[in-house]
């Protein structure tokens, strides 16, 4: 029976880096399952689930350790399936420390699971600062409060603008 493994990859950005990866992988009868892959200023990081008979699993990291990537990895163990609802979260406000550390704070409060989660900082000379901006996909029960998380984030700052979707 084959094996899934969760594998993070990290460090400088180099032309066909993916295609490496994949062919190591292909070698081995392997599967790509799930991938994601980001870039920020000429580094990557990346997760990469893949399928495999467990006794290629070593030959595998090894292949990828001849890449000058930091790698780690993890076998995934059989979760039982949720059905979780999946929302999409944008924050937007003035910049300030910390703004990240509080708005983690009160979706780990509000039992939300963050599934994808981007922010970026944004000079406007016009307001002589920066702005926040963040995007997050998350998921929660059925038990979830909507009116309750947007409460709770607007104690963070007044001038939060917060926008809720389902996906």
């Amino acid at each position: 029976m084959n094996v899934q493994i969760l594998i993070t990859i990290t460090g400088i950005y180099q032309p066909d880096l993916v295609k490496c990866l994949a062919e190591k992988t292909h070698a081995l009868n392997g599967k790509w399952l799930t991938s994601k892959i980001n870039h920020i200023e000429g580094y990557m990081a990346g997760l990469i689930k893949i399928e495999l008979e467990p006794e290629k699993v070593e030959t595998l990291l090894n292949g990828f350790k001849t890449l000058p990537l930091h790698i780690d990895w993890v076998e995934l163990k059989r979760l039982p399936k949720e059905k979780p609802n999946h929302l999409n979260l944008s924050i937007d406000a003035r910049d300030r420390a910390g703004l990240v550390n509080d708005i983690s704070q009160v979706l780990s409060e509000n039992s939300v699971k963050v599934e994808n989660m981007e922010c970026n900082r944004i000079g406007v000379p016009d307001i002589g600062g920066t702005v926040f901006t963040s995007h997050f996909e998350i998921a929660v029960s059925d038990a979830f409060d909507q009116n309750l998380l947007i409460a709770s984030l607007q104690e963070i700052s007044n001038d939060l603008i917060i926008d809720i979707k389902g996906l």
